[in-house]
């Protein structure tokens, strides 16, 4: 039987136990939540009341259904792990190899191992679903391209600067996987060589 019912009227925002009310946000992190730690036929609205302590009237103030939820759940990403991130480092400087470098830094912070496996799980829900692999699709898209960007500010011909973005977004992904589990160089270290290999001109990569 389906955990979904039909849309109700839009009324006053149902209150958590403790009187805070919930907004949009509050249920997409949840959302993500399971889905990271369970996949995504754990969403159900009866489970996400649940955890949120609430009526299935709360749900229905913001959202028309479940899909309409994981859609935003997309859309969150997109925005907070992409567009944001964008936003941040092209603001931080002039020097395209400088905001090369923070690209680099980025599966290395603090916060990213939650983000990787937001990342991780919204990709594995890709391979079996059209809506996340459509995203998935978009927001490789947008990253490939702002790399491509920055290699162009570099000096190098588009041709080639879509090949040395491949190259640099294959090593971030890479290292966003792998950096917990083969310690084989230091942060910087690999921010050091990955930046060399990634803006070497011709006759200095094959030397």
């Amino acid at each position: 039987m389906s955990d979904e019912v039909p849309p109700t009227p839009k009324r006053r925002a149902t209150q958590r136990h403790k009187g805070s009310p919930l907004n949009e946000q509050d249920w997409v992190k949840a959302a993500l939540d399971i889905l990271t730690n369970e996949n995504v036929r754990g969403i159900k609205i009866d489970a996400l009341c649940t955890k949120l302590g609430v009526t299935k009237g709360s749900f229905y103030w913001h959202f028309n259904n479940r899909g309409e939820l994981l859609g935003a759940m997309l859309s969150h990403w997109r925005k907070k792990m992409t567009l944001n991130v964008i936003r941040s480092i092209s603001i931080s400087g002039v020097d395209p190899k400088e905001r090369m470098r923070r690209l680099f830094e980025l599966p290395r912070r603090k916060n990213s191992p939650a983000f990787a496996q937001i990342e991780s799980s919204i990709r594995d829900w890709g391979r079996r679903v059209e809506m996340p692999r459509k995203a998935v699709a978009e927001v490789d898209e947008i990253r490939f391209d702002y790399i491509t960007k920055l290699f162009r500010d570099m000096g190098f011909g588009e041709d080639e600067a879509r090949k040395r973005a491949y190259l640099a977004y294959c090593l971030i992904m890479g290292d966003s996987v792998l950096h917990n589990s083969i310690s084989s160089m230091s942060a910087d270290e690999f921010f050091e060589k990955a930046m060399r290999l990634a803006t070497a001109m011709e006759a200095d990569a094959e030397a």
